[in-house]
């Protein structure tokens, strides 16, 4: 590869590059292009040194402001660039199945179980007080055994029969 040939190639890298945002089937088309064009410009001024390829690639301009106009003349979507890298993320990647649903959220029910707790509370510290008032009026304390009178015993049965005493 001469060193003319070299200088076209470095131009046509740099159109790519700069046509990197271009869908792919209108990138190829203007490189090809502008190959196509480059070649006859050669071909009809008999352009053989470095200097009458370089004016070649200055008449055709630089390759941002070619690819700009390209741009604008295609009717295709156009492509965002992409970088080399993709950005790290702070965020671990998104989990490709839908996130489970999640039920209607209910109120809490702590302050319910706190307004049991101290109603439960009061209401045995009020018996127990209660049971402790009854015991100290009494004057004794109470008793869970009644005091029980013992029943007379029952007779002794007498023995009765025919064999006589």
């Amino acid at each position: 590869m001469t060193q003319t040939d070299e200088l076209v190639a470095a131009y046509l890298a740099r159109v790519e590059r700069a046509a990197s945002r271009l869908p792919a089937g209108r990138r190829e088309e203007l490189i090809a292009d502008l190959r196509e064009h480059i070649e006859i410009a050669r071909a009809e001024s008999e352009a053989q040194t470095e200097a009458e390829v370089r004016t070649i690639l200055d008449r055709l301009g630089d390759p941002e402001s070619i690819v700009a106009a390209a741009d604008t003349q295609t009717d295709l979507p156009r492509v965002p660039p992409t970088a080399p890298y993709p950005p790290a993320s702070p965020y671990p990647p998104a989990s490709p199945y839908p996130p489970a649903v999640q039920p209607a959220r209910q109120p809490k029910r702590t302050a319910l179980w706190v307004v049991l707790a101290v109603v439960a509370a009061f209401v045995l510290l009020a018996f127990c007080a209660g049971a402790f008032t009854l015991a100290r009026d009494s004057g004794s304390p109470p008793s869970m055994v009644e005091n029980v009178v013992p029943a007379e015993p029952a007779p002794e049965p007498t023995l009765t029969g025919s064999t006589g005493p």
